[in-house]
């Protein structure tokens, strides 16, 4: 299990940096329009940028450190000694492998024509960004993941939400929608993580919570719909 558990960062790094090669690099259609103003190519390079994103946080940081983030955030919600702490392993590989790789293969898989999915898929990496780049700016100092919210999810984020609304899919009620999506799926996942230090939830109950995150875009896509159709 420790091999699933803290090996999955390098399967994310492989599977992503050959994604977004094979995205960046195959030949577009004839009459295709540009890849950043493509609505399917938008939808389908989410999960690759996310990939890299989490090997920063998980696999190997800037300095080399293995499996940094667990220690970073085990520290913010007050617990240093790791042992005690609720965020374990388990629960880690349930929000990145469960919630966020749900969250972008249903919108890659919706398309398009509910292109809604996965626009509220992209509001993870968007409040993610804040969440990295914010306490690396009041700190002054670098967190696991930091490097690539600035150059990778901020970006994929703000130019997938600026290209779907190029091609008419949403508009802004549909964006605040995705921001809010955001947020509460993040604080989803810190509620349920004080439930479970709490003892409100067992800990398989924890884990299951965090695969049912993942669905969320899909179910709010489907039910809020496209600004028209695609």
């Amino acid at each position: 299990m420790d091999v699933v558990l803290y090996g999955w960062p390098w399967l994310a790094l492989i599977a992503g940096a050959i994604l977004v090669l094979v995205l960046g690099l195959a030949p577009r259609p004839a009459g295709a329009p540009p890849r950043l103003r493509d609505p399917k190519w938008l939808l389908q390079i989410g999960l690759p940028i996310y990939m890299l994103h989490q090997f920063e946080e998980h696999g190997r940081d800037v300095f080399g450190r293995p499996y940094p983030f667990h220690a970073s955030f085990c520290g913010v919600l007050g617990h240093p000694d790791l042992a005690t702490c609720p965020a374990d392993p388990a629960f880690l590989f349930a929000v990145n492998v469960g919630a966020v790789w749900i969250a972008f293969i249903t919108g890659a898989l919706a398309g398009p024509r509910h292109a809604m999915v996965g626009a509220t898929a992209l509001g993870i990496p968007l409040v993610n960004a804040f969440m990295h780049i914010g306490p690396a700016v009041a700190k002054q100092a670098y967190n696991p993941g930091v490097l690539t919210s600035v150059l990778l999810l901020l970006p994929l984020a703000l130019i997938g939400l600026r290209g779907l609304a190029g091609a008419g899919l949403l508009d802004r009620p549909r964006i605040a929608a995705v921001v809010a999506a955001g947020v509460a799926l993040h604080a989803g996942l810190l509620v349920s993580l004080t439930a479970f230090e709490r003892g409100l939830l067992s800990h398989s109950a924890l884990l299951a919570v965090q695969v049912a995150l993942g669905f969320v875009p899909l179910a709010l896509g489907l039910v809020v719909g496209n600004a028209r159709r695609a």
